[in-house]
This record gives C-alpha cells, structure tokens and sequence, in this order.
C-alpha cells in the first residue's frame, strides 16, 4: 500500500516536473521510468537488508531476555539469605562447610558468616547450639 502511494506521488511528481519545465511527454515517460528502476533497487536492497537483519534482532532480543533474567537470578541471590541452626559440636568454618550451608572446601568462608551474625556472635570462636544463624549467598 505505502509502496504504491509512493509510486503515484513519484508518478505526480515527474509529470508536474515535466510539465513545469516543458518537457515532452516521452522524456516524462523515461524519468518515470528510471525512478521506478530506483526504487525497484532499492526495494531489493531493503528486502535483502531486513532478510539479513530480522534473525539478528530475534537474536539480540533473545539475548536481552536471557540477560535480564540472569541479572535477576543474580540479584536474587544476591539478596537472599539462607539460616541454619547451630548443633552441639559445630563451630563457623565447620559450618560452612556443611552441604546446606557452603559445601565442602568452603571452610574459609566463616567470616562471612561471622559478618552476617555479628549481632549474635560476640566472638567467633564461641558459638551455641540453637542458634539460627544467618547464611548469607553470594
């Protein structure tokens, strides 16, 4: 439809033009003519560009989305904070080494318990069954 309108106007406006400056109808005929030549190219041209750029644009659009969703999972656990329970026997770079709690060869991450329970925990060598302790997440 927009293409069509475009030819009228194109069409209007090399007769006008041709008439305007005295030309005879063939010369009209001819820039009309090459005009829609022009535009034929450069149709090809834009179908060519859009057949390359539309799979590229769902591609970005699908990584925006899988970005976006990563940053809100990282947030997520940024922000969330797991507990657990003290036992008889424990002590915080045990703990931390728990499956629940770090895993284990997370035993150096005591202090960041210790930090997230510092208004509980008045020294880290001392701590007491029942306790719920805070087990903050990367």
């Amino acid at each position: 439809m927009k293409a069509r309108i475009f030819i009228l106007v194109i069409v209007l406006l090399a007769f006008s033009a041709a008439f305007a400056e005295g030309l005879t109808e063939k010369v009209a005929l001819e820039q009309i003519e090459m005009e829609q030549a022009r535009l034929d190219a450069a149709t090809m041209k834009h179908n060519d560009c859009k057949a390359i750029g539309e799979p590229l644009t769902q591609t970005v659009e699908a990584m925006r989305l899988e970005r976006n969703n990563l940053l809100a999972q990282l947030e997520n656990l940024k922000t969330s904070r797991g507990s657990y329970t003290v036992k008889s026997g424990d002590w915080l770079s045990k703990l931390a080494e728990y499956k629940e709690v770090y895993g284990k060869g997370n035993w150096k991450r005591w202090p960041d318990i210790y930090k997230a329970n510092k208004r509980l925990i008045k020294d880290p060598n001392l701590i007491y069954p029942n306790w719920k302790l805070e087990i903050p997440r990367p």
